[in-house]
């Protein structure tokens, strides 16, 4: 996706809300205004939905290390049953 740059002068505390809005969201302040305009759009349900969306998403990315450690694992420990298989075939 080709991205332009759009200028948004606004006070600080309004800056100060939407990057506490955005940090609530796990997204930056350009995604939380994105996905408000979105929302005020209607492309979805509610601003709500985006915070959950968000939620969910930045427990998926927290999950993610320890899951591929845990595949990591599963498949050393299933190419340690495969070559102990194989050098038993190989010994009869």
């Amino acid at each position: 996706m080709k991205t332009q740059r759009v200028t948004l002068l606004v006070s600080e505390e309004d800056k100060r809300r939407f990057k506490e809005l955005a940090d609530d969201r796990g997204v930056s302040v350009s995604e939380f205004i994105r996905q408000a305009v979105d929302a005020y759009k209607g492309n979805v349900v509610s601003i709500d939905e985006t915070r959950d969306l968000a939620a969910l998403t930045k427990e998926i990315r927290q999950a993610m290390p320890a899951m591929r450690k845990s595949l990591r694992n599963a498949i050393a420990s299933s190419n340690r049953a495969l070559a102990s298989i194989q050098a038993r075939r190989g010994t009869r």
